[in-house]
């Protein structure tokens, strides 16, 4: 098949993903269920075992910038929210984005993500709302 990559458990080429359109989408889903999957597993953990879920970067296989950025800002929050010591690793330079991201990208919200995002994220230059780590 020659270069390929695997999204949600099947391998198909680079190329067929990308004339099919859906590859983004497919990986963002993808990367919304393992944040969301590691939230919950890191509130339902004890102490001990939420500071080894964060001693090292949890998301290795993450390549994009904008993704290790916002996975470290959301390890942070969690750190602060927990009272636990924040993992040197989410001080890496490369985590901090030069641009502007605001999560939803509707021009409407930009003020209100300003204002309401928490610092973990903001000093990252990544905009979402307080409740980013809340699951229903």
């Amino acid at each position: 098949m020659g270069e390929g990559l695997w999204v949600l458990g099947y391998r198909c080429s680079i190329e067929l993903a990308k004339k099919t359109g859906k590859i983004y989408n497919m990986i963002m889903k993808q990367l919304r269920y393992l944040l969301a999957n590691f939230i919950d597993a890191f509130n339902q953990a004890d102490k001990e075992n939420k500071i080894r879920m964060i001693e090292n970067c949890p998301f290795p296989r993450i390549k994009k910038n904008r993704d290790k950025a916002y996975s470290a800002a959301l390890v942070e929050e969690l750190c602060v929210r927990n009272r636990l010591k924040i993992p040197a690793w989410v001080e890496d330079k490369k985590l901090f984005l030069k641009e502007p991201f605001f999560v939803g990208d509707l021009e409407t919200l930009k003020a209100f993500l300003l204002v309401e995002s928490p610092v973990s994220f903001r000093r990252r230059n990544i905009f979402v709302s307080e409740n980013v780590l809340t699951r229903v």
